[in-house]
């Protein structure tokens, strides 16, 4: 705030007399308390103010008053707070270069005072009255001294019964006395003055000469806020735990939404895999590397509802030493370098859940025994115990071996064969099952774009690459496929995947049964545009062998059943084809 200096409490406008002026000519001339009258007798200066009017007389020097002293008038840029002490004692002329330029009096200087006082407090009235947070200033007492509106809306207090009393009178915890008593300042400060009201605050003391003399407080109500937020808190739970039942329910619903395919054979090992998924009967996953069985495992487990882990170890990548203890543990001290606090074996680790025997075939023909005697009996011994261990274990497993013949050769125990045999799924290459490929690209590369392009695109796939990929034989079967087409994702420049990003092997395989797909002007983006895309690579193949449906099933590289398949749930019926020829050929 500006500082308030003496030249703005003194009287400048001054009217000079005659000594020989009538009382009369000087009552004129001096009509308020902020002009005077001055006239000089004798080299002495004397003043009229309207006190002075009140005194008898006819000419004006006998009424004036000749006790002034004289200041340099460089004083009136001065602040008040260095006032001369003649001011408060006597009247005082101010000049400069021997001219009177200002004239104060003790009672002048008084009313000039308290002028100025009534106008800063209307002042400091509208400033708290227009500010939005609530203020509240206390004295060295904690009595309150200043309490403003918006102080008033908050607390629901009116001025009138806070003003004068002592604040600990309304409020305990209060952090302005804090301020006061310690000399701190607090800045944005979460506060709770109160049951139901939230505020920052900011608060400070007052000092006078280096001495406390109060503080003073502004809160910013900020309850609205804490109120919502605590809803909100309140609501994102509930919205956390109902997306958490809805999963557990989507899970619960369909747990083979992993399995990407429609076609005959995976649409039948899904159904099997429902099937037996509520049942604790073993069960054989057969097929090529790459095909997926893993999926299926998970799937079946997830759908069977069983509290317990599901565990895998895959037997071919565990020497015949370690997977007897991998798979029932040992106890304490039963080979050197074993944890003196034993361990745990899959079997333990899979109690209640399922055990997945991934790669079964390649297991030493030693542990078989064992494992047969686990899936008769649902116990086991650790290495080096000799208190049985009773499991609970749903067994899953997996091989790409023909076990047969295995069991011809005497590789694989033919009882443990029966055992796991009890169910078994056979789940076709992806070489029988092309007409799942556009719907494994597309959810391939959205897999992937969230991976290595995160907010990119690479989803759109050219004509040519797909045909290549549709041609390809896949010996590595789903593995290679989504192998392809993370290369993809990571080598393409843009939002447009090309051939031109390949392996060679790839393109190599794809000539033997290629197809012209370049008159296809489609950009595949979309599951409805690659079912387009198939609509037309079909078609096509059915005209350029005169709908001879087993020359196009050879030339589109699928089995002449699958074709059957993919012409129904595309709605290509003979009759459709031919029309659509007939009026290609208009």
């Amino acid at each position: 705030m500006r500082q308030l200096c003496l030249g703005e409490l003194v009287i400048t406008s001054l009217v000079t007399l005659s000594p020989l002026a009538t009382t009369a000519v000087a009552a004129a001339s001096v009509c308020n308390n902020e002009t005077a009258a001055i006239l000089q007798i004798d080299g002495k200066w004397g003043y009229i103010t309207a006190k002075q009017l009140t005194f008898s007389g006819t000419w004006a020097r006998e009424i004036a008053c000749f006790d002034a002293v004289i200041q340099p008038a460089s004083l009136l840029s001065a602040a008040i707070e260095h006032l001369p002490a003649e001011l408060i004692k006597s009247a005082v002329f101010f000049e400069v270069d021997g001219k009177i330029t200002a004239f104060s009096t003790p009672e002048l200087l008084f009313a000039a005072l308290f002028s100025r006082y009534k106008l800063q407090q209307l002042q400091m009235e509208a400033i708290l009255d227009t500010v939005g947070e609530s203020v509240c200033v206390i004295d060295q007492a904690g009595k309150v001294v200043s309490w403003n509106k918006s102080a008033e809306r908050l607390y629901g207090i009116a001025a009138g019964n806070i003003l004068g009393n002592s604040i600990d009178s309304f409020f305990t915890n209060l952090l302005v006395k804090k301020a006061a008593a310690e000399r701190i300042t607090v800045k944005d400060q979460y506060h709770n003055p109160c049951s139901q009201t939230h505020v920052l605050i900011n608060a400070a003391p007052i000092l006078m000469n280096s001495q406390v003399v109060g503080g003073v407080c502004a809160e910013r109500d900020i309850t609205e806020i804490v109120n919502l937020n605590q809803e909100l808190t309140r609501t994102s739970r509930k919205v956390q735990s109902l997306e958490k039942e809805i999963d557990k329910i989507s899970a619960k619903a369909d747990a083979f939404t992993a399995v990407c395919g429609h076609s005959p054979g995976i649409i039948a090992a899904v159904n099997m895999a429902r099937r037996v998924a509520a049942t604790t009967a073993p069960l054989l996953l057969r097929g090529e590397s790459g095909t997926g069985k893993e999926v299926f495992a998970r799937a079946v487990h997830t759908a069977s509802n069983r509290k317990g882990r599901f565990i895998e170890i895959n037997c071919g990548a565990l020497s015949a030493n370690l997977i007897e203890s991998e798979l029932f543990g040992y106890q304490s001290g039963a080979f050197t370098g074993a944890d003196h606090k034993g361990k745990a074996g899959l079997f333990e680790l899979a109690d209640g859940g399922t055990l997945f025997l991934d790669e079964i075939g390649e297991m030493p023909r030693e542990m078989q025994v064992k494992l047969l005697r686990v899936l008769q009996e649902k116990n086991f011994y650790r290495v080096g115990g000799n208190v049985p261990v009773q499991v609970d274990v749903r067994i899953i497993a997996a091989t790409h071996r023909e076990l047969e013949k295995m069991i011809d050769n005497g590789e694989f125990r033919e009882d443990l064969y029966y055992r796991l045999n009890v169910v078994t799924l056979h789940l076709p290459p992806l070489r029988d099952r092309r007409e799942d490929i556009p719907e494994l690209v597309y959810r391939g590369l959205k897999h992937f774009c969230s991976i290595h392009k995160a907010g990119a695109d690479n989803s759109k796939v050219e004509p040519a690459l797909m045909a290549a990929l549709l041609e390809y034989d896949w010996p590595g079967n789903v593995r290679e496929l989504n192998n392809i087409l993370e290369r993809l994702v990571i080598l393409a420049d843009d939002d447009m995947l090309t051939a031109a990003c390949l392996p060679a092997n790839i393109t190599a395989g794809s000539t033997q049964n290629k197809t012209n797909c370049q008159t296809l002007p489609l950009t595949v983006t979309t599951l409805s545009e690659l079912m387009t895309f198939e609509r037309a690579l079909i078609t096509q193949a059915l005209q350029e062998n005169n709908f001879n449906k087993a020359a196009a099933a050879k030339k589109l590289g699928i089995p002449r059943s699958t074709l059957y398949y993919k012409m129904q749930q595309l709605n290509l019926e003979p009759g459709g084809v031919s029309n659509l020829t007939a009026a290609s050929k208009k």
